[in-house]
Parts: C-alpha cells; sequence; structure tokens
C-alpha cells in the first residue's frame, strides 16, 4: 500500500519547509511563488511547458533540499522536474511557518497547502512505551512513524486499527524538529515513545537534515535526542532536539528502558570500515552518555528494531543480503531470519532494493491477529532521476504463533 493522504495546514500556519502545494494550472506560463506577506518573491517555480493545460501541478518542499514538481493529468502523476532554490533563502526558518505563502501566478488557480505523507514511504517504527517496549494505542489504535518521500523527506505519523490492518490505516501527521537554532529540520528513521514515569514524549531520531542545511555534513553521531510536553502523533508538531553524542556515526536508532538490567538499551546501524552494521549500546541516560556493549555484528545492517516475543526481547535488522536477521538480545548472538511470504523486495534487482526495515509489533492473546511486521520496499518513483530515491510501498504481514509437535 501507498499512503496518499492528506491533511491540512494547522490554524496560524502558512508556510512549511515539509509540504505539499497543489495548484489547477488553465493556461500557460502560470507559477508558484513563495512570498512574504508584502508580495516580495523569495522563491519561484514554473508550471511545466511540456504538458498541455488544464493539469494540476504540485510543488513538494523538503526542507532546504531541491524541492520536486509533479503534474497529474488523466489520473496520474508525474515527476517534471528537480527545482532549486535560491542560495540566500532558507524555508527552514522558524519564523516563515507564519510569515511566508505559497501563492500562484499567471495561468494557475488557487494554492491548496497540506501536510503530505509523500509518494513513497520508507523507514516505517511503530511508537512504544518506553518502559516496556509494549506498542503505544489510543483509542484501539497503534500508531507508527515513516519517512514521508518526495524529493526527500519529512517525518510522518501513521497509525492502523490492529483488528482490520489491511483496510485501516491512515496518516496522522507531520512532525518536525527544533534544535533550537531558529530552524524546523526535517529528521527521519525515528523511534518515539511515551514516557510513563516522566510523562513526556522522547525518542531518537536520525539527524539527516543537518547535512543538507550547510552546517557542514550530518552532526557527530548522527543521532538527536527528541522530546515534547504534548503528544505529538496527530496533525503538525514540533518537538525539540539535541544531539545525542554518540561516537563514530549511526543511524535508525531503537530504544528502551531495560528494568532488569537499570539500563537504557540502544539498538542503531553504526557506519565502520566493514560497512553499516547494527551495534548495542547503554547509559544510565535516555538522552546521552551511551556506550557499546555489543556488537558490531557481521552483515550489513539497516532499520535495527528491538522487539519482544512472548515476553523476550530480541533484534532485528534488515540488510542489502534481502533477510531480516535477527539476534539475541543485547548480545547480538545471531538467531537466523525471518520467514516473509511473500518477500518485500520481490523480484527486483539491485542492492538498494534489499534494504528493509522490519517494523514488529507483538499484541495480547485473543487478537485476529497476534503478530504485526510492517515493512516497505524500495520501488524509485517513476521517472525519479538518479541518484535520488523516493522508496516506495509499505508492506504489512500477519502471523500467529504456531504450536510445536
Amino acid at each position: 500500500m501507498v499512503f496518499d493522504g492528506e491533511l491540512p495546514f494547522p490554524a496560524g500556519v502558512s508556510f512549511l519547509p515539509a509540504a505539499h502545494y497543489a495548484t489547477e494550472v488553465t493556461s500557460l506560463p502560470a507559477e508558484l511563488r513563495v512570498e512574504d506577506a508584502a508580495g516580495n518573491v523569495l522563491a519561484r517555480f514554473a508550471a511545466p511547458t511540456n504538458v498541455a493545460p488544464p493539469y494540476v501541478m504540485h510543488l513538494a518542499l523538503s526542507g532546504r533540499l531541491k524541492p520536486a514538481v509533479f503534474t497529474t493529468l488523466d489520473g496520474k502523476t508525474r515527476l517534471s522536474y528537480i527545482g532549486s532554490l535560491p542560495a540566500e533563502f532558507n524555508p527552514c526558518r522558524k519564523e516563515y511557518i507564519s510569515s511566508l505563502a505559497v501563492r500562484s501566478a499567471g495561468g494557475a488557480g488557487k494554492v491548496t497547502a497540506t501536510i503530505s505523507a509523500g509518494v513513497g514511504q520508507a523507514d516505517v517504527r511503530f511508537v512504544t512505551c518506553a518502559r516496556s517496549l509494549a506498542p503505544y494505542r489510543e483509542n484501539g489504535r497503534l500508531f507508527f512513524t515513516f519517512s514521508a518521500r518526495f524529493f526527500n523527506s519529512a517525518l510522518g505519523v501513521g497509525s492502523l486499527d490492529p483488528a482490520h490492518p489491511e483496510t485501516g490505516v491512515r496518516y496522522e501527521g507531520l512532525i518536525l524538529f527544533d534544535y533550537g537554532d531558529g530552524m524546523l529540520r526535517n529528521d527521519l528513521a525515528a523511534h518515539l515513545f511515551f514516557d510513563e514515569e516522566s510523562g513526556e514524549w522522547r525518542g531518537w531520531a536520525s539527524n539527516f537534515s543537518t547535512g543538507q542545511d550547510n552546517t557542514g555534513g550530518r552532526t557527530q553521531g548522527g543521532i538527536n535526542a527528541i522530546w515534547s510536553t504534548e503528544c505529538p502523533l496527530k496533525g503538525f508538531h514540533i518537538m525539540r532536539a539535541k544531539n545525542l553524542g554518540l561516537a563514530g556515526m549511526n543511524e535508525d536508532p531503537c530504544g528502551f528502558w531495560d528494568a532488569d538490567a537499570k539500563k537504557w538499551r540502544l539498538f542503531v546501524s553504526e557506519f565502520t570500515k566493514s560497512g553499516i552494521r547494527a551495534r548495542m549500546l547503554e547509559s544510565d541516560r535516555w538522552d546521552g552518555g551511551f556506550s557499546p556493549i555489543a556488537g558490531p555484528v557481521t552483515e550489513d545492517s539497516t532499520g535495527t528494531t528491538i522487539m519482544r516475543m512472548n515476553g523476550v526481547p530480541y533484534c532485528l535488522s534488515g540488510s542489502v543480503d534481502r533477510a531480516y536477521y535477527v539476534y539475541a538480545y543485547p548480545g547480538l548472538e545471531k538467531l537466523g531470519t525471518l520467514t516473509l511470504h511473500p518477500t518485500p523486495w520481490g523480484e527486483a534487482k539491485g542492492w538498494p532494493h534489499g534494504r528493509g526495515w522490519p517494523a514488529f509489533v507483538e499484541l495480547p492473546e485473543g487478537t485476529p491477529h497476534r503478530y504485526l511486521l510492517l515493512t516497505m520496499d524500495r520501488i524509485n518513483f517513476p521517472g525519479m532521476p538518479k541518484p535520488n530515491w523516493t522508496y516506495g510501498a509499505l508492506s504489512l504481514y500477519v502471523g500467529r504463533r504456531q504450536s510445536r509437535r
């Protein structure tokens, strides 16, 4: 399945650095402009001329990175071109959310501004309760975060009805991150949890955004601590963020409070000389002081995930090997691989298609599906120029416990 959900901007917001703007083009020339309240133009995007009006023009912003322009005609959406932003214009500035707007000119109509699930999704992770690693539930629904992909990404939130997971999936919202420097950033590949003891929403996110806004590359360590006193699961939300202070470069964090060890444990994909490898870290604090206790493993790793089955924690990891590896917790001894029917990478060729992201959850006895696994494929949006990658669709697997004879 591919999300095509959209939600309106919240009250008081007129511009976001991660958003979808659309207009109907009835004649050429036409364009979309980013303007301030006085009508000064900060950026402009021409309507494609290789498509005959009328058609719908889409402008997808992804922070500081190059925006994408799509067209929809006769029910089909196509990538028209990858645009650019003026060097002096940084759309991530926090004050812009209420002082700028995208407006049309020429033969274009009214502009609709929405937060969007993108044209592809990736990096899925169930929202949890940190002290137990149990899935967070609200009104019976499970929530998960994902990377909403256009040309690049922002962190989206989705939910599903575990009783009807094949039909009960919906788009819930968008989260941006505030480092305290006046910018709103699109950090990704997050693990979001509700901390029962503090009453705070917390987590970890991969700080890809700092490599995109002239800060000289990703911040050291690769992962931020994120937090908010308000629930960030619906609509538009801003979470605070700070560098976690990890050694080396890491991504794909997943963690929880291990009550037996009385430590915070964090499972990450670490960049090593041999490639990206899974490693287990621990700390007395959720927001810093982590040091390695196991790994790196020998297999290529991505989408590192800690999950429970029958109360026992295990570690999962996707891989370039077209496999979901299963490791013992916390020592990361390899136990085997998951068997999925059909495989999420199908018959696609080449290593990019093999790296999945195994978001796993165990539900109580008596539920229609005891186990759910949410993952994604890596099929690119048609016409997307390399090396850009949108990723593709979400795949949902269900399972039940089987008795051995």
